[in-house]
């Protein structure tokens, strides 16, 4: 009985362990940024640039622009996943702009070079900043199309609710991060330790603009029945695209960009 007290103990004392470094370390676990960050000169090949935006006590960050191709071109606010930088994005850039869209990839706290460190808090601040940065360029919030994708759907959700704008895309979006924390460690009430919550589910009945949601089938991270159930719970105008046999990760490769560019192209008349 003693040997059996003393195996529980330990096994308990372990799990409480590892409880502990899941709590204490989860924004390693969500957030994977790259800083590397890539010359002028590769940009300028790549026909985008680096915008300076003011956005908080951490210091200036920067986004990448590239111009639209009309005045009543749609402007796309792009907001990307918890991997890598907006600057590994350049080619979903390219890929969407070749209807004539303008697109700002924001750049989160964090990553890409930016100073400060990601949170949902920061993260949200840093959409709103580019979002103001887009209107003081003379860009009417009728023209602007906000993107999100993995990650940044709950940030372009959040977003959207406090904002005016011709349409919302989502890509391979969550109903919520303590949804998925709890899928991803089911060992342990992880829904009840997350500190950055994106509770896009508590949200999105709240947007009052057009929405496009993206998904793939077999999405292997963010299952297509979480991502279907968010998608119920917007109210209408809203359209599903289901992409078969997409995973979480290949369907730009799958041709997601002609979707983002004709649904832009419709939430913004006469572009």
């Amino acid at each position: 009985m003693r040997t059996l007290l003393g195996g529980v103990a330990i096994s308990v004392g372990i799990y409480l362990i590892l409880l502990l470094l899941v709590f204490l370390f989860q924004r390693q676990f969500l957030y994977l940024p790259d800083q590397s960050v890539p010359s002028e000169n590769h940009l300028n090949k790549m026909n985008v640039a680096s915008v300076t935006i003011q956005s908080g006590p951490d210091g200036d960050t920067h986004s990448l622009w590239r111009d639209p191709l009309k005045d009543n071109s749609p402007v796309i606010l792009f907001l990307h996943g918890n991997a890598g930088s907006h600057y590994d994005r350049i080619p979903m850039i390219q890929a969407i702009a070749r209807g004539g869209a303008g697109i700002l990839a924001v750049g989160y706290p964090g990553y890409g070079g930016n100073p400060g460190s990601p949170s949902e808090q920061a993260l949200n601040a840093a959409a709103q900043a580019n979002f103001d940065w887009l209107i003081s360029q003379n860009i009417t919030p009728e023209r602007v199309v906000i993107v999100g994708e993995s990650l940044g759907s709950g940030v372009a959700t959040n977003l959207a609710t406090k904002n005016e704008a011709a349409g919302l895309i989502l890509i391979a979006s969550y109903t919520s991060m303590d949804d998925m924390a709890q899928r991803q460690f089911p060992m342990f009430p992880a829904k009840w330790l997350v500190k950055d919550r994106y509770r896009s589910i508590d949200r999105i009945d709240r947007i009052d603009m057009p929405l496009s949601w993206i998904h793939g089938t077999a999405d292997e991270l963010i299952p297509f029945a979480m991502g279907q159930e968010l998608f119920d719970a917007a109210k209408d105008p809203k359209t599903r695209h289901s992409i078969e046999q997409g995973g979480h990760n290949d369907l730009w490769s799958l041709g997601i960009d002609d979707i983002v560019r004709r649904e832009a192209e419709r939430f913004v008349p006469g572009s």
